[in-house]
Parts: C-alpha cells; sequence; structure tokens
C-alpha cells in the first residue's frame, strides 16, 4: 500500500464528511493528524498484535505485519470511526460485528480521547455461528478459536466504557436499554440479515443519530434501507487495503437533504412528509466552541445538502 496516497485519498474522503457533517474540514483533519502523530496508540496496537501472534497464533490481515508504523494501515474505516467519535462526541454507541477488534478500538480511543461516552458492542463469533447465516463472501477470513472472546486487538486500558456483548446482533439489539446516538453496522452482511438488523438498530438510535454501515457493496440491503427511511448517504471508498473500493455508507438520520423531495422523492403520507419551509437549526464546531444557526429553506444552494447537520424531528 503506498502510504502517501493512501493519505492523500483519505485527506479528500474527509473533505467530503465534513461537508455532509456541516462540520469544518480542518476540525476533521486535525483529529486525523492527531491520530497520525500518536505513536503511543500504534506501539499499543503492535504490543497487541504480536501477542495475538505468539499466544493465539493469530496471523490473518494485519496481524502478519509485524511492527505497523502507521494507523493508515488498518483502513479508512477505522480512521473515520475515530475521527467521527471526536467530532460528534456520541454518549452512547452501538457495534455490531467485533472480529479482532479493529473498529472497536478506534472507537474506544475516541471515546478516550473525548474523555466521555460509552460502547456497546455485540459479535457471535464466526466459530459459533452457523455456517448457513455467513455470506458467501466471508469464507474462512473471520474464523478462529472457538475460546478466544472477540475484541483481542483491544488494550486493557483502553476497555474501560466498553460493555461487550456474545450473541446474534438480531437476538440482542431488541433486549438493550436506553437509546444510542452513534451506530456502526459490521456484523453479518447477507441482505436479509443486514435489512433485519437496519431495523432494529433504527428503533434504539436517537432522532439525530449517525449510522456507518461497512461493506455496503455487498449487498443492496443498506441502498434499501435508505431509500425506504428517504435517507441521503453519503458514500466513502477504503483507500488502501482495498484499492478505491466504495465500502462505507454514513447516515446522518435529521440530515436537511433527508427531507427534499428532490432527493429522496415525495412522502408516501402527509405523517411523513417535512415541508421545506419548516426551520432547522445546524451547528459548526470548532475544537473550542459550537455556534448554533438557523436557515429557513436548508437546501437553499448547490452545496445545501451538505450544509446542515441537523435538521427537523424524526422518528
Amino acid at each position: 500500500m503506498d502510504i502517501a496516497l493512501s493519505r492523500e485519498c483519505n485527506r479528500l474522503n474527509l473533505l467530503q464528511v465534513a461537508r455532509y457533517l456541516d462540520r469544518e474540514p480542518e476540525l476533521l483533519l486535525g483529529y486525523y493528524h492527531q491520530l497520525l502523530d500518536d505513536s503511543a496508540f500504534v506501539a499499543q496496537l503492535n504490543r497487541q498484535m504480536a501477542r495475538a501472534r505468539q499466544q493465539l497464533h493469530f496471523t490473518k490481515g494485519i496481524f502478519g505485519k509485524p511492527d505497523v508504523d502507521s494507523v493508515d494501515w488498518f483502513a479508512f474505516q477505522r480512521i473515520l470511526l475515530y475521527i467521527l467519535v471526536r467530532t460528534l462526541r456520541p454518549a452512547r454507541i452501538l457495534e455490531t460485528g467485533v472480529y479482532y477488534g479493529g473498529n472497536t478500538v478506534f472507537l474506544l480511543k475516541g471515546l478516550h480521547d473525548n474523555g466521555e461516552g460509552t460502547l456497546v458492542s455485540i459479535d457471535l463469533p464466526g466459530s459459533k455461528a452457523a455456517s448457513t447465516t455467513r455470506h458467501p463472501g466471508v469464507g474462512d477470513t473471520e474464523l478462529y478459536a472457538a475460546h478466544v472472546r472477540a475484541g483481542f486487538l483491544i488494550p486493557e486500558e483502553l476497555e474501560g466504557p466498553w460493555q461487550f456483548i456474545e450473541g446474534s446482533s438480531l437476538d440482542v439489539v431488541p433486549t438493550l436499554e436506553g437509546q444510542f446516538d452513534f451506530y456502526i453496522h459490521d456484523s453479518e452482511h447477507s441482505f436479509q440479515f443486514l435489512q433485519r438488523e437496519l431495523a432494529l438498530a433504527s428503533r434504539k438510535l436517537t432522532t439525530d443519530a449517525t449510522l456507518l454501515v461497512d461493506d455496503i457493496d455487498w449487498s443492496n440491503a443498506f441502498y434499501a434501507f435508505c431509500a425506504g427511511e428517504r435517507y441521503v448517504p453519503l458514500l466513502l471508498t477504503d483507500n488502501g487495503k482495498d484499492g478505491l473500493r466504495v465500502r462505507s455508507g454514513l447516515v446522518r438520520r435529521n440530515h436537511p437533504a433527508n427531507y427534499d423531495p428532490a432527493f429522496v422523492g415525495q412522502a408516501s403520507s402527509p405523517s411523513a412528509s417535512t415541508t421545506l419551509s419548516n426551520k432547522c437549526s445546524y451547528r459548526t464546531t470548532s475544537p473550542n466552541s459550537s455556534t448554533t444557526k438557523s436557515a429557513s429553506n436548508p437546501l437553499d444552494s448547490p452545496r445545501s445538502m451538505y450544509r446542515n447537520s441537523s435538521g427537523p424531528t424524526r422518528s
């Protein structure tokens, strides 16, 4: 992987994310550079991977690379998760799919650096899942010894705000109490499973929650979900691990474009529609301050589908 090229692609992706969330690009890029400069975090990850190779004989993927020198090797999605947590400062995160903890450790790093927030992660290891439920693209890539708990990349120092639940997300999510303001899907990607999980998880999310779905090209479930719920997503490339594969889908539940028929079509019932004359507010945030603004029409310029980060209340 060409690190310099990957970083430039990451930068371009982050500019689009900033636009979508209506945040200053410098804020997101600043968090990226903080992560790049955090040699202690990279050292933690290297120690965990060395331990997994020695004690668990686990050498798949990045675990087969000794002495990783940059977080860029963990692919853009993990970097994005850290930056989203730093930028949005979620109080409660719901994660489905843990495996060795690649996403999880970057979520926990973001919470640690924020000094607040909790993470609930759900995973059913491949060794314990019925083979008929697995997407054919998985193969044996996610199999590891049954006695090994998911998340073995995570350093003990970051585990404080983490709750891990072993089981299928379809069984566990309905039992969770309270709401979450950030949700990341990286569990089973087959159409019916993802469709059901998205429906269940949506009931647990706040009206202004942010969703990130991984491997959106493995089925049409994410696109069907966005069309059905009338969401305008942002699609993002991977930038290294799989070239420029469009891999992740980002959704802001109350993004103003979600209420514009030009983007999402006409609502099927009067109760589901919101007129563009309704005011919406949005925030622009810097590391040290926040400002709330209001706009009569959230889509009054060609760029404005990305110019607001909150919109009319949505259930």
